[in-house]
């Protein structure tokens, strides 16, 4: 992969570059998704200048390659400026731009420009990233979980994995939709019960922005108690076909994308097959995965005002741990293992404009098959097997209505139909607690019935000064017998000065069992819904216009977490982290409790004309749990002190240069009873000390550089990547060496050069 870039970086030849591009691009009101007319778009620092058609397109011809800022202005809306457009010769960049209604009269125009924008109906802990901020991101290697991984609020599990560990929350609590289409996981190797897995399986250059909320958000999204991203694909180009080869760390594939039904639609078709067999010692992987990934999207346009898309995105997964020898250890802490797991999500949505707001309706479909077994090494025998299928249906319809410029509401109700099973096999045992876990040999199906409705309120006082937040959700699931909640939620925001707002949220938040764990006993459907009570307050600066900084204070109350009578020092937050499903056997019973609280911290500079860019995001946090046993612990994401720096400059229009640093506190764990453990020859955790210890401290620094090269009708785009660049042993867990008997070190990556291209056509 290096030898490529530098073979391209030896025989590039300017004379054959193709100095001109084109823009094209739409502007939409935030609010009612309609298209701006007469809004004038100007590329800065250029005499670049244009106005909007009646479907709110404009389109620049003739532009220099580079990278560049749009601002846009329009009579009664804020004026606002987009930036990392990025143009090449072999494609058209695509620029979706949307406006926020003035907070100054209709008479005048806003001339000010903004780099940062959020929904109105969201008051605190909300963030946007564009495509370019994240396939630029350092150490993120083209991932969007990874570039989440270093917002204000999350902290990553480990460098294998892409879990997201939100304000102390476990994975299994992040809502992901794409085009308004709830998917359960958008990892491959998935973690039943939870989002995680270890490599993405969305392709970013499908991804128009990103919206992550990491708390306070609205009654529209449901059932999740700690995030929400919400992904917007980009249309394929309806003009003619475009292709993209490309390898990256993700694996090797192509992209296609063109005209639908005489021009009518567009397709963009993404196909990815991975190779990390070519790297598994440096990331030190136990096995090597084997993987294919699809993402699809499709547009129709009706009419005018009536759009109807389809969107798809699949993985094919295979892996496993039996590795070169017959002994565990610290590069194969599994044992004899494989697992075999197949997952897609496919769904429509049918969207119609009218002047004062939207209408749409998704109909999709989620479906899921795992399958899981290990063996013990020494005498071959099963221990553990799990074979399971889920089938969710989901009809949702929400309309967004414009009562007047100080008034929004939205509304919506969603039903689901869920098929699943479960066929699980466990051998009895007994846990490094002294714990005994019965023999579990169960084979359920069952079906669910989930239901929900719900109401946003956005109120605008004169001048947008002061904007008010009021919502509330009633969700329904059948697979527990205390199953309708309800849950208000409220927010606000208040200009203090011109560039300084203070805000706050609050709001109760439920989410339903996971099927998985109420399979596991007929006893558990007298679990409840889990709850978490946020409470956010919250001030942002705008040192200038992109420049922002964001400080956040917030409070989560948990109760009602499942904790499993079997192993009563656990709670199921502390699980979502690891490979297979999250597993709980046998009765348990919803007596968990917790809290989780801290400050964000984030500096966020946007890429200007000056060429530079960055974040720095620090979060100082203390999360707390409580099981059946064991009084109040420390949870087991409770990292405590965590930084990450991200800082690049743009050198020319083709060369970009960026690092990250992070550094994290030590997660807690429960340390091994070393005199037990070796008597009895197994894991033999202390007790006395559930969550004592900490592991030594994370940090690691990631160097990336980008080049571009433009030819006639061609374009090649490059990185390299030197992760973990001072090859920094950082520790991700201990386990007990059987054959050693001795404990064993799980450690995380090594240094690691990688790198990747794009042919684009």
């Amino acid at each position: 992969m290096i030898r490529v870039f530098l073979l391209l970086l030896i025989f590039s030849v300017d004379a054959f570059a193709q100095e001109k591009g084109t823009i094209n691009g739409k502007v939409t009101d935030k609010e009612t998704t309609n298209p701006v007319t007469e809004a004038t778009v100007t590329v800065v620092n250029t005499s670049f200048k244009t106005v909007t058609d009646a479907g709110g397109n404009f389109r620049f011809a003739g532009i220099p390659l580079g990278t560049y800022e749009i601002k846009v202005t329009c009579l009664g809306y804020e004026a606002f400026i987009h930036t990392d457009v990025v143009v090449n010769s072999s494609r058209p960049a695509d620029v979706q731009i949307e406006l926020l209604l003035s907070n100054i009269t209709t008479e005048q125009i806003d001339v000010e420009g903004k780099y940062f924008q959020k929904n109105t109906d969201v008051s605190t802990s909300s963030y946007s990233l564009d495509f370019e901020e994240v396939r630029r991101a350092p150490g993120a290697v083209e991932d969007i979980s990874r570039m989440v991984q270093i917002m204000p609020g999350v902290s990553p599990a480990n460098d294998q994995r892409n879990d997201l560990i939100v304000r102390g929350g476990s994975p299994a609590e992040n809502l992901t939709m794409i085009d308004g289409i709830e998917i359960p996981n958008v990892n491959h190797f998935p973690t039943q019960g939870s989002s995680s897995g270890p490599i993405g399986m969305i392709n970013v250059k499908f991804i128009d922005d990103v919206n992550f909320s990491t708390g306070g958000f609205s009654a529209r999204y449901g059932d999740k108690l700690s995030s929400v991203m919400d992904i917007k694909f980009r249309e394929g180009y309806n003009k003619s076909f475009l292709s993209d080869i490309n390898l990256s760390t993700a694996g090797f594939g192509g992209i296609f994308e063109g005209p639908l039904f005489t021009k009518k639609g567009s397709f963009i078709f993404s196909v990815r097959k991975s190779y990390l067999n070519l790297i598994k010692g440096a990331i030190r992987l136990a096995a090597v995965p084997d993987y294919w990934d699809f993402n699809l999207k499709t547009v129709y346009n009706i009419d005018k005002n009536t759009k109807i898309s389809f969107v798809g995105i699949g993985g094919l997964d295979k892996i496993s741990f039996e590795g070169e020898s017959p002994e565990i250890s610290d590069d194969n802490p599994y044992g004899k293992a494989k697992g075999d797991q197949q997952q897609f999500t496919a769904g429509f949505n049918l969207k119609k404009l009218f002047k004062k707001g939207f209408w749409q309706t998704v109909l999709a479909n989620s479906s899921a098959f795992l399958n899981y077994t290990n063996y013990d090494l020494r005498t071959d025998e099963l221990v553990f097997k799990y074979d399971s299928y889920e089938s969710d249906f989901n009809l949702k319809s929400e309309v967004f209505y414009q009562l007047n410029k100080s008034n929004n509401i939205i509304i919506g109700a969603t039903a689901r139909y869920i098929k699943f099973s479960n066929q699980t096999f466990y051998a009895a045992d007994t846990t490094a607690f002294g714990d005994p876990i019965p023999e579990a040999n169960i084979d359920v199906k069952d079906n669910y019935y989930k239901a929900s409705g719900f109401a946003q309120y956005t109120l605008k006082l004169p001048g947008n000064r002061v904007i008010l937040n009021a919502g509330a959700r009633v969700d329904y699931f059948s697979g527990i017998k205390k199953n309708i909640t309800a849950s208000p939620r409220f927010g606000v925001s208040y200009t203090l000065f011109a560039n300084t707002t203070l805000s706050a949220s609050t709001g109760i938040y439920y989410q339903s069992p996971e099927y998985i764990w109420l399979t596991s006993d007929p006893r558990n459907e007298n679990l409840k819904f889990i709850q978490a009570n946020h409470f956010v307050v919250g001030i942002e600066h705008l040192f200038s216009p992109e420049l922002r900084l964001s400080i956040e204070a917030y409070y989560k109350d948990y109760k009602n977490y499942p904790v499993s009578t079997v192993i009563p020092t656990y709670v199921l937050i502390s699980g979502g982290t690891e490979n297979g499903p999250n597993l709980m056997f046998g009765e348990a019973v919803s007596e968990g409790k917790g809290i989780s609280r801290g400050i964000d911290f984030s500096l966020h500079k946007k890429l200007t004309g000056n060429g530079f860019y960055g974040m720095i995001n620090y979060s100082l946090s203390d999360s707390r749990v409580t099981a059946l046993v064991g009084g109040e612990r420390p949870g087991s994401f409770d990292y405590r002190h965590n930084l990450t720096i991200i800082a690049g400059y743009q050198l020319t229009n083709d060369w970009l240069v960026g690092l990250k640093f992070r550094y994290t506190t030590g997660r807690p764990y429960t340390p091994f009873d070393i005199n037990a453990s070796t008597v009895v020859g197994r894991g033999v955790s202390d007790f006395n000390n559930f969550n004592g210890s900490r592991y030594k401290d994370y940090n690691r620094l990631d160097l990336r550089v980008d080049k571009k090269w433009n030819f006639k009708n061609l374009s090649i785009v490059t990185y390299i990547e030197l992760q973990n660049t001072f090859n920094t042993e950082n520790v991700y867990s201990y386990f007990w060496n059987e054959y050693k008997n001795e404990q064993g070190t799980i450690y995380q990556w090594k240094f690691l050069p990688v790198g990747g291209f794009s042919i684009q056509f």
